[in-house]
C-alpha cells in the first residue's frame, strides 16, 4: 500500500528537471521584461480624460455636460503609508 502511495505522489510533484527556468534579468533579457512589464496603450486610457480636482468644477462641468461624476474621495496616503 505504501509503494502505491509513494508512486502517486511521486507522479504529482513535479522533480528539479521538470520545473521552469528561473527567470533572470541581466543585459540580454532586460528589452523583453521592459516591454513584458510597460503598461500598454489601452491600461492608460485613463489618463486622457480630463480630470476636475475641484468638486465645485467638476459638478458644474457633469451638469452642463449632462454626464455623470465620479466622486472619489479617500482619507490617507494612495499608497497607504500612513
Amino acid at each position: 500500500m505504501l509503494a502505491v502511495i509513494l508512486s502517486l505522489v511521486s507522479g504529482v510533484i513535479p522533480s528539479a528537471a521538470q520545473q521552469e527556468p528561473r527567470a533572470t534579468l541581466n543585459s540580454t533579457t532586460w528589452t523583453a521584461w521592459r516591454n513584458h512589464i510597460a503598461p500598454r496603450t489601452q491600461e492608460e486610457r485613463w489618463q486622457a480624460i480630463a480630470w476636475d480636482d475641484n468638486i465645485t468644477a467638476g459638478i458644474k462641468n457633469a451638469g452642463s455636460t449632462n454626464r455623470p461624476m465620479l466622486l472619489w474621495l479617500m482619507n490617507g496616503h494612495p499608497l497607504g503609508c500612513t
